[in-house]
């Protein structure tokens, strides 16, 4: 595959992703108060929900860096599944949508994990 696909993909999967983690990330801080510090537990909460759904995002540009194609079409499927799931769970509170994107991060840890290991 053509380096530029792989960014031109890469850049795709990791809008579509953020496009829905920043909207929960930030009902997350809904009842945060007023002043309240940058280190506390509301704001570790909305940033530990960013990297969570970006970790698919880390296996693909992984991936796409060594030009493994294999890998980069298992992890484009985990993520098209995700952002399904997401975009289900923010439309229509759908509750089998929550195991499917729970699936989707755990394929891409266990990807990523793979990814960082082993260097074929």
């Amino acid at each position: 595959m053509n380096k530029l696909i792989y960014w031109i993909i890469w850049t795709l999967v990791v809008i579509t992703i953020n496009i829905g983690a920043f909207p929960i990330a930030l009902f997350s801080l809904f009842a945060t108060q007023e002043g309240t510090s940058i280190f506390s537990i509301d704001y570790l909460i909305a940033f530990s929900i960013i990297l969570v759904a970006n970790v698919l995002s880390i296996q693909l540009f992984i991936a796409a860096r060594r030009q493994n194609q294999k890998r980069f079409i298992i992890g484009l499927v985990a993520a098209v599944i995700q952002v399904i799931a997401i975009m289900l769970f923010m439309n229509t509170s759908f509750t089998a949508s929550i195991p499917l994107a729970g699936l989707s991060v755990l394929t891409g840890i266990v990807l990523l994990v793979r990814s960082i290991i082993k260097k074929d």
